[in-house]
């Protein structure tokens, strides 16, 4: 794949970031807020694969862009939890801690915009395209693909904590990424299998990205906890908390079973 065809996909999306961005103050879409770090850890997975090519400069994605998607996810976080939380029969127990973190949303909405407002979408493109390789040779393809399966299974070979389970989300991701930008960018398959299907490892990425919402959600509920809350409340979250502590270790143990299924294979 030569240099045009590398520039055209981080131009892609780094303008849909900036789509996406641009239309988040005052409204902060679920969907934008979605889109956009979609849009964000494809190109990010995009560079890694880039990176391994000999000629590749440093293609880290930028700080002010990193910035960008983490104040992004934590109100899509936010959101998201006091979505489920006041659709719960509980919530009407728990006026003060909702309100909290309604403020703690509005706070965070606040570091958003400013991030926003410090970005410069042209200087991260030019300095980005600068940093591009001449080609993407297909042995990079392989190697990239190999170090993403062998980071997989050193992890599985001892897994038995939720970070496991994170690291091996993270690595899957980074692989159905680049297939996706080779299929839907450019219009052809990936040029490596080292998997029983596409769809079977998309499916264990989404059962390990609903485990990771629930980890958040309930680090989240664990912030709950103040002064200014009444002794109700308190019960109530902590009666709140078992339940969902012991929905997240039921969910865990299970997963570390599936993951051990995937079948990733170093045959090509």
């Amino acid at each position: 794949m030569n240099r045009e065809a590398l520039e055209k996909v981080i131009v892609k999306y780094l303008n849909s970031i900036k789509n996406h961005s641009d239309r988040l103050p005052g409204s902060f879409d679920h969907e934008d807020i979605h889109d956009l770090r979609v849009d964000y850890k494809k190109a990010r997975a995009f560079l890694r694969l880039l990176q391994l090519e000999k000629d590749a400069g440093d293609l880290g994605m930028p700080a002010k862009l990193r910035s960008l998607y983490h104040h992004c996810g934590k109100v899509r976080d936010l959101q998201l939890f006091l979505i489920e939380l006041q659709a719960l029969p509980v919530a009407a127990f728990l006026p003060v801690c909702i309100s909290q973190w309604k403020q703690q949303l509005f706070t965070y909405k606040e570091e958003t915009v400013r991030a926003i407002e410090a970005m410069d979408f042209k200087k991260i493109r030019n300095t980005l395209l600068k940093k591009l390789p001449r080609q993407l040779q297909e042995q990079t393809i392989i190697q990239f693909a190999h170090e993403k399966i062998a980071a997989v299974h050193i992890v599985l070979l001892a897994a038995d904590h939720e970070d496991d389970l994170h690291t091996t989300r993270k690595q899957i991701k980074d692989l159905i990424y680049n297939i996706r930008i080779f299929e839907g960018d450019w219009g052809i398959p990936f040029p490596v299998s080292g998997w029983k299907s596409e769809k079977s490892l998309s499916n264990m990425a989404s059962r390990l990205g609903d485990f990771n919402d629930r980890c958040i959600a309930l680090s989240l509920l664990q912030s709950g906890y103040s002064a200014n809350c009444h002794e109700k409340e308190k019960l109530a979250l902590q009666e709140l908390q078992a339940g969902w502590q012991q929905n997240k270790e039921t969910r865990q143990q299970q997963l570390l079973q599936q993951v051990h299924l995937l079948q990733l294979e170093h045959r090509f």
